[in-house]
């Protein structure tokens, strides 16, 4: 792989495509539920894995355990974005970046500014519904109460995410794999290769760059052409300095950004 600049790649990519992994959201200071000691932690205080909470199964069957779950575990995690987003944001401006792609739920990425992003799991602020009738409710009216209820229908709001055994909207995953097929570089940010959503989505990449840049060395990292690793907001905020510098009639856009 040798030294590479990523600004460069950057500058001279025609169509970037952005994944983002969990371990983006951890740098903002949002517990995973992948993490090991969190899982673990869960698990002894409701009595279930993440995984069996997290369910359309247990949402229709134990909705206040749901609930409890949904408002301590998740709607308690709501960070404001860090850095890292504010540099994405900042390249979407630039024309560099095309679209995010994302399972993340915390919609940092279009609260930093970004505009093109697929939100493939959902997010905790938009479309919280009532199953049956479709109304529309804040994450605000979400955290009250044990069990939100639709004030027409009396039945619990479904959260505006896609819980573990539901299907993820097939027209979003198409458009997503179509953005992927289109790029000439994709840049994995704090994940590794062999992740769910990034072995789903190399298989429509035919572009010549993968740049990965996550937390520390992995076995899969071969299979990227670039890998860098350390907090991924510094890098990005280094790459993106750089680039500034290299494009100097976007330099005010930049200093905004980089605030």
């Amino acid at each position: 792989m040798g030294h590479f600049s990523l600004a460069e790649i950057l500058h001279n990519s025609n169509y970037l495509v952005c994944l983002t992994g969990r371990e983006m959201i951890v740098e903002d200071g949002i517990d995973s539920m992948r993490d090991m000691k969190t899982a673990y932690e869960i698990e002894l205080k409701y009595g279930y894995s993440p995984e069996e909470v997290f369910s359309a199964q247990f949402f229709s069957t134990r909705s206040e355990q749901f609930y409890e779950f949904y408002r301590e575990e998740v709607l308690a995690q709501e960070k404001e974005p860090g850095k890292a987003y504010y540099a994405l944001a900042a390249l979407e401006e630039m024309g560099i970046l095309k679209c995010i792609i994302t399972r993340q739920l915390f919609n940092l990425d279009k609260r930093a500014g970004c505009q093109n992003v697929y939100n493939l799991h959902g997010n905790i602020y938009d479309n919280n519904h009532c199953p049956r009738c479709g109304r529309i409710y804040s994450i605000d009216y979400m955290k009250k109460g044990k069990v939100p209820l639709c004030e027409k229908c009396g039945v619990p709001i479904h959260p505006g995410v896609t819980l573990l055994g539901e299907m993820v909207e097939i027209g979003l995953t198409t458009r997503a794999a179509d953005e992927v097929s289109k790029a000439d570089t994709l840049l994995i940010l704090g994940s590794d290769m062999r992740t769910e959503m990034v072995q789903q989505f190399m298989k429509y990449f035919h572009g010549d760059k993968v740049v990965l840049i996550h937390g520390a060395p992995h076995y899969a990292d071969k299979e990227a052409d670039y890998c860098l690793y350390g907090k991924i907001t510094d890098i990005l905020a280094s790459a993106l300095k750089e680039l500034c510098e290299k494009v100097e009639d976007q330099q005010i856009l930049c200093n905004s950004h980089q605030g």
